[in-house]
């Protein structure tokens, strides 16, 4: 008994010690494993079947000689029923067994000779997934019923990937959004390009990418030591879709709000009136009994909002008066309609259409072909107290996808089984600009308000946007059983097509310092980028893929103890080359346009391991160690292909140059405003370069508890193996400081000279840093009542820092988002934008059915979820230490007024004149009293503020269901009209005070202005103690639902 003991935790401190791995979450299925004994021992050749009762699929196998037997490939849910049979020995039948989503399912059974009576067992499979064998990292799997009944605003997977403990928004563990993998029915279904930055495609239009009503059970996983997960080192999400069965069943659904079910907000301002509407239909039917099955889903959404802020509301920016005289100086002089600047009624629509296919070809293979297709809109045209757009200067997002999938499931012989997926997905974005095309005009301080910002024109960045991906993938995979040992043999292919259009002011971009300046012709800033050959708009396009082949054993040590190891190899590709510029080279040696990372062998190993330590699974301990391997998002390379300084100019105007170029008001003349430009910027990537790679731990001890209660400790720690760094190779120091007279010597951090070589507006590398990490412990309990009653709680602490978050699209704004005091290009580690620290959860679930065959019922859901406040920055309004970047300069915190050089500030009117001045003393006065009632900026004073050194109040969301089912049976149908009421956000409802939400735009808040031109900073009076509150986020929200269903 000690040596047993010994041995397995030997085994325990060498999965945890040991080596590393990654893998493609690929999991569709669930599976079966077990023994077939008699009194004396095991028994080969016993028949083992299991039927899955909705559509009579058949799994059949044979024991091998350990009286082991494995069933791969099944179908998730059930109910099955399992029968046992050997010559000479009663049959054993077990009924209502449910699989859940990949979590092998235990099937142990001790036959008896037939001379004895055996009752038939009965065993209920809807036991708790987390006391499983196969179970070693870190998941969270969300069943059907819980989809359909606790409470979900946009009704999206991320509504329900929220009840992962670790989660924070899109966001695993404290990693960047853009790394995480999401998988519809275990084929790929990420936005792979990664402009977004959210997990599936279509994110800019705002769509979801499949309709809740196709989704039969979702999967979260963290930590994963199985080779089918992968292609991520955040969290991996996987849902698992509908299908048809032997039963005709379908819905028809209706889900709604508007402004009379929102609250006010904090200030007692109703919402303005808003509408969103959802309707759809689901209908699932064989076509062949037990043979061929038939789902589909149709579901159509339409949100029109309208804007805020608009002429004549509250706080609106700019008066009717002023915009009318703007609109008519426009018209008259440049012939251009500037667009509406009342309310403007934005619309996002989105149109989803699902079919899947599944056919049982016969007992040994079952095929399954599924399509889904999506159209999807979003307006884009936003408006504040400080921001101001006109109606032409909004664009449209447009989103296209057609996504196929086919998978082959096989049982070759009671030891072999084949999993084979391909699929290919055709997705289509770009951008539509409103009214016809002119430059984009910023007139600043308006109505002399600081940082208060005015624009019209086409949009700067959607005159030339466009993207076409086209993505093939192949998996497969092959199991073998052989006596203790699962073999896996697999390989997970992606090859990827792109052409990206990007360019940003393609028709020019013009700013003025003032109205005055605009109405006299004197813009402060011109940039505008141009073809280097005329009619040509060159996209970036190149082909790409990620080749993946790797190896498993699965042991099973003894009856208690299951040991996996694990081998994968990942192979970036990159078919095409950006185009060379030797004058890249030559001012950069070392680096070159051209010059890009293909064909690296990355080598991952893995190991994990479930230890029963009780024999009879009360407690479990489970984890393992790996080195996840995920991608980066492809618009980082694609980066590379646009900008290598061949195919685009740059003109780049400021000050006198600019006021003497003046303004042009033609789109198609853009490339002759001031001389020719010969600047541009360029991309380049270190040849030393590797996609995110995270050294993943977990260690975790699962408990059944007194009365069915279910707890989990669990701990998770990721080392930064590989991460993205970015660095400007044209901005150097300049071996001095920043003017000591700014704050008497007391700040005296670096200055830096930027475009060193002027002909390059930028260079940023892409490279890499091993500087992170990340942690999280949680611990959770759960309880599956009898009588309908679920409820959890849960409880995560975590710290996440990293030197880049990877926030952006472009190498530019990845290497600006990054704050700094020092070396730009050397940023220091702090903590993430993604940092967490605390988070609780808890959700509630009660239903009751009644009437005749249980078809009416009632359902009452409730989920909160608080959290510590999001991470956020504070800065300078300006580029303080030159090195081109504006507003990414740390705070320097002021002991006294002898720290900071105040000069005054005066704010004037649309026309350009003073009306009020505030004295340096009347601005530190303000700024101290700021200061001392700041929790963080106090603590502080004679110091540099750090990134994400401070964070928001903490955000507590309640969110609630009620659902009432009233049935009657037609026949031997179920019908039920089942109506339901959301409320979001729900202790709003009974307090204005609580439930309120907070936000930084990029998580950042520039609280003190610098003044190049008088030498000193500047703080408003005015600015209010608390600006970061969501003003319609932070109201209570309502949602009906209306549904008829039959089964």
């Amino acid at each position: 008994m000690k040596k047993s003991l010994l041995f397995k935790m030997v085994l325990i401190v060498l999965a945890m010690v040991g080596s590393i791995s990654a893998v493609n979450a690929q999991i569709t299925t669930s599976a079966m494993n077990g023994t077939v004994k008699d009194a004396k021992g095991a028994l080969p050749g016993a028949s083992v079947k299991a039927i899955h009762v909705p559509t009579g699929t058949v799994y059949s196998v044979s024991t091998n000689n350990d009286g082991r037997f494995s069933i791969a490939n099944m179908r998730p849910g059930g109910p099955y029923t399992i029968e046992v049979n050997y010559v000479g020995f009663q049959k054993e039948t077990a009924n209502d067994v449910y699989l859940k989503l990949g979590d092998p399912y235990t099937f142990n059974v001790v036959l008896s000779d037939d001379s004895k009576n055996l009752e038939e067992v009965v065993v209920s499979g809807k036991k708790d997934a987390t006391m499983n064998s196969k179970r070693t990292g870190a998941a969270t799997t969300i069943s059907k019923e819980q989809i359909q009944n606790l409470p979900t605003l946009s009704r999206s997977l991320q509504d329900f990937t929220r009840l992962t403990p670790q989660a924070n928004g899109n966001s695993f563990s404290g990693s960047s959004t853009r790394y995480n993998s999401i998988n519809i029915d275990g084929a790929m279904n990420n936005d792979i390009f990664g402009i977004a930055g959210s997990p599936a495609p279509g994110g800019l239009a705002k769509t979801q990418p499949i309709s809740l009503d196709a989704v039969q059970e979702i999967q979260v996983v963290l930590a994963p030591y199985d080779v089918s997960y992968g292609n991520f080192t955040g969290g991996g999400i996987n849902a698992i879709t509908r299908s048809g069965t032997n039963n005709v069943e379908g819905s028809a659904y209706f889900f709604g709000r508007n402004q009379k079910l929102v609250g006010k907000n904090f200030a007692g301002e109703k919402a303005n009136d808003f509408y969103r509407t959802q309707y759809g239909f689901r209908l699932g039917a064989p076509i062949v009994k037990n043979k061929l099955f038939l789902f589909v889903n149709a579901e159509q959404t339409r949100d029109k909002v309208p804007t805020s802020y608009n002429v004549g509301d509250a706080n609106a920016m700019l008066s009717a008066s002023d915009a009318k005289t703007l609109a008519d100086f426009v018209q008259k002089t440049y012939g251009y309609d500037i667009g509406s600047y009342d309310k403007i009624d934005q619309e996002t629509k989105s149109d989803k259409i699902f079919a899947r296919l599944d056919w049982n070809i016969n007992s040994k293979n079952q095929l399954t072909l599924r399509h889904n297709y999506i159209k999807a809109s979003d307006d884009n045209l936003s408006r504040s107290p400080s921001f101001f757009r006109l109606e032409n200067n909004g664009y449209k997002f447009n989103n296209t996808q057609n996504i196929s999938v086919l998978e082959l499931r096989s049982q070759i012989n009671s030891s072999l089984s084949n999993n084979l997926i391909v699929g290919y997905s055709r997705i289509r974005d770009a951008r539509a600009t409103n009214g016809s095309l002119f430059p984009q005009v910023e007139i600043q301080n308006w109505g002399g308000q600081a940082g208060s910002t005015l624009q019209f024109g086409s949009e700067r960045s959607s005159t030339a946007n466009s993207l076409n991906q086209d993505v093939i993938e192949f998996t497969d995979n092959l199991k073998l059983l052989t006596g203790n040992h699962t073999f896996t043999l697999g390989t997970h292919n992606e090859f990827f097509k792109f052409s990206n259009l990007f360019v940003n002011n393609y028709r020019g971009r013009y700013r003025f310092s003032n109205l005055d300046n605009f109405y006299n012709d004197k813009p402060n800033n011109i940039d505008v980028t141009y073809p280097s050959v005329a009619g040509t708009v060159p996209a970036a396009a190149f082909k790409a893929a990620q080749l993946g082949f790797y190896f498993q054993d699965e042991i099973q040590v003894d009856p208690t103890f299951r040991l996996t190891a694990g081998l994968r190899l990942d192979v970036p590709l990159f078919f095409d080359k950006p185009a060379d510029n030797p004058a890249v080279s030559a001012s950069f040696p070392g680096y070159g346009t051209s010059n890009l990372p293909s064909g690296q062998i990355l080598v991952s190993p893995r190991i994990g391991f479930n230890w029963d330590a009780t024999g009879d699974r009360t407690i479990q301990v489970r984890g393992g160690s790996g080195l996840f391997t995920g991608r980066a998002p492809f618009v980082w390379f694609s980066n590379q292909y646009g900008n290598t300084g061949l195919d685009y100019r740059s003109i780049a105007l400021s000050g006198t140059t600019a006021n003497n170029a003046g303004f042009e008001p033609d789109p198609e003349k853009q490339s002759t405003v001031g001389s020719a430009g010969n600047t541009y910027q360029v991309n380049l990537m270190s040849p030393r370069f590797r996609v995110p790679q995270v050294f993943r731990n977990n260690l975790a001890a699962d408990f059944k508890l007194p009365g069915g209660m279910v707890g989990t400790l669990e701990a998770i720690y990721s080392k930064t193996v590989n991460n993205v760094l970015y660095r400007d190779l044209n901005v150097k120091a300049k071996g001095t400081t920043i003017s000591p007279d700014l704050s008497n010597g007391a700040d005296l951090r670096p200055a830096y000279s930027n475009r060193v070589i002027p002909t390059y507006t930028g260079a940023y590398l892409l490279d890499n840093t091993s500087k992170g990490y990340s942690y999280s412990l949680t611990a959770e309990l759960k309880k599956n009542f009898s009588n309908g009653l679920f409820a959890t709680v849960a409880y995560n602490y975590g710290q996440s820092k990293d030197v880049n978050s990877g926030a952006s699209s472009t190498a530019q704004s990845n290497w600006e988002f990054v704050q700094i005091v020092n070396n730009p290009n050397d940023p220091d580690l702090v903590y993430s934008n993604q940092d967490v620290r605390h988070r609780i959860l808890g959700s509630l679930s009660y239903a009751v059915n009644y009437g005749r065959q249980k078809a009416s019922g009632t359902t009452f859901s409730i989920f909160y979820a608080g959290s510590s406040g999001t991470p956020f920055t504070y800065l300078y309004n300006g580029d303080l230490n030159g090195d081109g970047a504006f507003g990414n300069d740390l705070l320097f915190v002021p002991r006294t007024m002898n720290d900071i050089n105040m000069v005054k500030l005066e704010i004037k009117d649309a026309k350009g004149a003073v009306v009020k001045t505030y004295t340096p003393q009347e601005q530190w006065d303000a700024l101290n009293t700021y200061i001392n009632n700041d929790s963080y900026l106090k603590t502080i004073r004679g110091q540099y503020a750090k990134r994400n050194g401070s964070r928001l109040p903490w955000q507590h969301q309640v969110d609630l269901r009620v659902m009432q089912d009233i049935g009657t049976m037609i026949g031997s149908t179920k019908n039920r009209l089942q109506l339901s009421f959301d409320v979001f956000n729900f202790t709003n409802l009974l307090n204005k005070k609580w439930g309120r939400q907070y936000s930084y735009a990029n998580q950042a808040y520039q609280l003190i202005s610098y003044n190049s031109g008088l030498k000193g900073f500047n703080f408003s009076p005015t600015t209010p103690a608390n600006t970061s509150t969501e003003s319609f986020d932070s109201r209570w929200q309502g949602q009906i639902g209306v549904r008829y269903l039959f089964n």
